[in-house]
């Protein structure tokens, strides 16, 4: 114990000693030798840390010191601590609200922390001071673009486009705030179904058109399929409204009279973001067969990192035999946009299915189920976008085991 509690204050007069030093070899340096200190902890070291601690010092001497104010504030937002940032911005222009590099760090603090009414106003009043400033410009079509006003992100990049031809950041803003414009989305896809043993192949085929909203997308799809020797069709209406900012909703339905698929379907869920990148969601499945009906539970947990999705969800169904459960993990890469990506899909459980037969439909539980899929899309131009995956799947049931391999491949066309 002894030796312990000599280790300890031992350590704690060498915290102090190195403090009282670093504190008396900052009286030694001038502001600007401060300043200098500061960025080259922050740039060469990556210890912000110590960077504020020379920048404070500095500060503390000359508290009009605005570049250095600013650059602290820049080291906040990159730690996203945007408030303490935005705080020591607005002491800046609180003594010169002209300053040009206070209102640039300002709009990327707000812009940054989601405050997006905020940093248009910041842009606004930088392009007062600053008429038709290039870089000011550029981040209110950013800002515009971000708050999804497309049409305003747009007359922002064509008027930077205008006096700067040759401004290849325009260009590409002004290419994309057209495409987000394009309200619709064609689509049609066919997969096909090979099992091992017992069953014929199954085929789908499946139209869709979707239309943005100014509360979320809207998508119409019919479907064509073709089992158990069967054909038969059915309509869908899918809907994701937003509700808040950060939670919006799915909400789904179908209809169908044809044997190979429910007589009706309904599906909600409602999804908010989490802080960290995380994002939740909880929500039902309802199928009505006419001679069974099931209800389907599911929730679901799913982490951004970077270029990566990560998602766990979980599907839960009440019978009279007990509960189903099953597990799906999905891993997705994206490329550049949202519209390149590829993912990896496995799951695990067990579930109830209703397998179509010469007297009618009959459930069958399956004891045990696993599957792997592999799907991605990649756009061909700026409107037009190939996609597809292909899996397998095994499922135990009392008496045979179905073994499943699946392809489909889809094309959509945006408008």
């Amino acid at each position: 114990m002894r030796k312990v509690l000599s280790i300890c204050i031992g350590l704690l007069l060498l915290l102090i000693g190195s403090a009282t030093v670093l504190a008396q070899e900052m009286e030694d340096f001038t502001v600007d030798e401060l300043y200098e200190k500061a960025r080259t902890a922050a740039f060469d070291e990556s210890d912000y840390e110590k960077a504020r601690k020379f920048a404070y010092e500095a500060l503390e001497r000359s508290p009009n010191y605005h570049g250095i104010r600013i650059f602290v504030a820049r080291l906040y937002s990159w730690e996203s601590e945007y408030d303490k940032a935005i705080d020591e911005l607005n002491y800046v222009l609180d003594k010169d609200p002209q300053n040009r590099q206070a209102l640039s760090a300002l709009t990327d603090a707000q812009k940054w922390s989601k405050q997006m009414d905020a940093a248009l106003k910041t842009t606004n009043l930088a392009l007062k001071y600053y008429p038709d400033d290039p870089e000011f410009m550029m981040a209110k079509a950013s800002v515009l673009y971000g708050m999804e006003n497309y049409e305003g992100a747009e007359q922002t990049y064509e008027a930077i486009f205008a006096k700067d031809a040759g401004n290849r950041k325009a260009r590409e803003g002004l290419k994309d705030s057209q495409l987000q414009q394009m309200k619709y989305r064609a689509k049609i896809s066919y997969r096909y179904d090979r099992f091992r043993t017992i069953f014929d192949p199954w085929h789908f085929t499946e139209f869709g058109l979707t239309r943005q909203t100014p509360i979320g997308s809207v998508t119409g799809r019919v479907e064509h399929a073709r089992r158990f020797g069967s054909d038969g069709y059915q309509f869908n209406v899918d809907a994701y409204p937003s509700i808040a900012s950060g939670l919006y909703a799915y909400v789904s339905g179908g209809y169908s009279q044809s044997p190979v698929h429910p007589d009706y379907r309904f599906g909600f869920s409602l999804y908010k973001s989490l802080p960290a990148a995380y994002e939740i969601e909880a929500g039902i499945r309802y199928l009505d067969f006419g001679t069974s009906q099931t209800d389907i539970y599911t929730v679901s947990l799913t982490k951004y990192v970077g270029s990566y999705l990560f998602t766990a969800r979980t599907y839960l169904v009440p019978s009279s035999g007990g509960t189903s459960k099953s597990l799906n993990l999905v891993t997705r890469r994206y490329f550049g946009t949202a519209e390149s990506y590829l993912s990896l899909n496995a799951g695990y459980g067990s579930a109830p299915t209703e397998v179509e037969t010469s007297s009618g439909t009959l459930a069958i539980d399956a004891l045990d189920s696993w599957s792997v899929s592999v799907d991605g899309q990649m756009p061909l131009s700026e409107r037009l976008f190939l996609g597809g995956n292909v899996g397998f799947d095994s499922s135990e049931y009392p008496n045979f085991v179905r073994e499943r391999f699946s392809a489909k491949l889809n094309i959509s066309f945006r408008f």
